[in-house]
């Protein structure tokens, strides 16, 4: 599911291109040609990202003339993580037959995927699981193509994720980028808003970034260990976190996205949160 999406000349041809984001989706880049869009995510230097994206801006934060970008992901503090060397992954079909979808999530462990929750969990909801394993010694050892037949498996949604680390990706100026992990304070929680602005006035863009997630499955605690946070850019392309004590700017709570807003006093960024009201912090100018 597309989550966001930015139009942008990534390739400097004059043209607006289009960047993507989405829940267990990759990073997308599509190049304006004509009237169509072309697919060329593979060109763009910054390997596998598959992830749970929720949100994307840009902005010029090495100075160089060309637009960088910034995508905020689920965060590396999750009861769930991933790897390149172990993935997290998900299977959905209808495993009862009852025309209802089931749902198991799976790690990866040398390139064989395995069930996340044990025989407790999962042998209830899909009792086929519970009727072939009786206990949990017999399930404990037992891999997706174990417990799904090889029908069942090729009708299946299946999906991996390789990063859920909110990225920098920073231009080359040649139509390829480079990515890299925001700060870590940065990844205590999913960033689901970001405002692109230049905080202090030292002339380089910073980044303003808040979001939790309270929508988690059962017996998995939701993902609100964010507070708000001020990303300090040094104008060449590196961020530094500033707490909120230092800031001000503190979002607790189940943050949905953040907008920026020009008012006379300055520039006020606009919180969402799910089930309360609009909160407004202004950035005064010193």
């Amino acid at each position: 599911m597309i989550t966001a999406a930015l139009w942008i000349d990534f390739d400097g041809d004059g043209q607006l291109d289009l960047v993507t984001a989405g829940d267990w989706m990759p990073l997308q880049f599509f190049k304006k040609e004509g009237q169509h869009l072309r697919n060329v995510t593979e060109s763009m230097g910054i390997g596998p990202t598959r992830g749970r994206w929720l949100s994307l801006a840009t902005g010029d934060f090495n100075r160089d003339g060309h637009p960088d970008l910034v995508a905020g992901n689920l965060g590396e503090n999750h009861t769930y993580r991933t790897s390149r060397e172990s993935r997290f992954g998900i299977y959905a079909g209808d495993y009862t037959g009852v025309r209802r979808t089931d749902i198991i999530l799976t790690t990866e462990l040398d390139g064989t995927e395995y069930p996340w929750y044990g025989l407790a969990m999962l042998g209830k909801p899909v009792y086929t699981i519970g009727l072939r394993f009786p206990n949990h010694a017999a399930f404990s050892h037992a891999s997706i193509r174990d417990i799904l037949s090889a029908s069942q498996i090729a009708g299946s949604l299946h999906y991996q994720a390789d990063t859920f680390a909110s990225l920098y990706l920073q231009s080359t100026g040649q139509g390829t980028f480079t990515a890299t992990p925001l700060p870590s304070a940065a990844q205590i929680a999913p960033v689901r808003g970001i405002v692109v602005t230049d905080v202090d006035r030292d002339g380089n863009l910073d980044l303003v970034v808040a979001g939790n997630l309270y929508d988690t499955e059962p017996n998995t605690p939701p993902a609100d260990a964010g507070n708000g946070l001020w990303l300090r850019g040094d104008g060449g392309g590196q961020f530094t976190a500033v707490s909120p004590r230092q800031s001000g700017f503190l979002t607790p709570g189940n943050v949905t996205g953040l907008s920026a807003l020009k008012t006379p006093t300055g520039i006020a960024v606009l919180v969402a949160s799910h089930g309360d009201s609009l909160s407004a912090y202004v950035i005064r100018r010193r």
